[in-house]
């Protein structure tokens, strides 16, 4: 993290974050290079854990 005092580190705190978000982005790596993948997403919190759920077709890159 580039700038400490902005870290957010309260679980919490990122749980009410995430789902403010409609969309996240994970990245893959194909051969040499990374790209990226724009996915909606669905949250699931308690006190033990987090389930975060994707919707992916079974054509296509991912």
């Amino acid at each position: 993290m580039r700038k400490a005092n902005r870290e957010v580190k309260d679980r919490n705190e990122i749980i009410e974050i995430m789902k403010r978000c409609d969309v996240c982005r994970l990245v893959f790596n194909n051969g040499d290079y990374p790209y990226i993948v724009p996915l909606n997403f669905g949250l699931d919190a308690d006190e033990e854990k987090v389930i975060i759920y994707f919707h992916s077709a079974l054509e296509g890159t991912k």
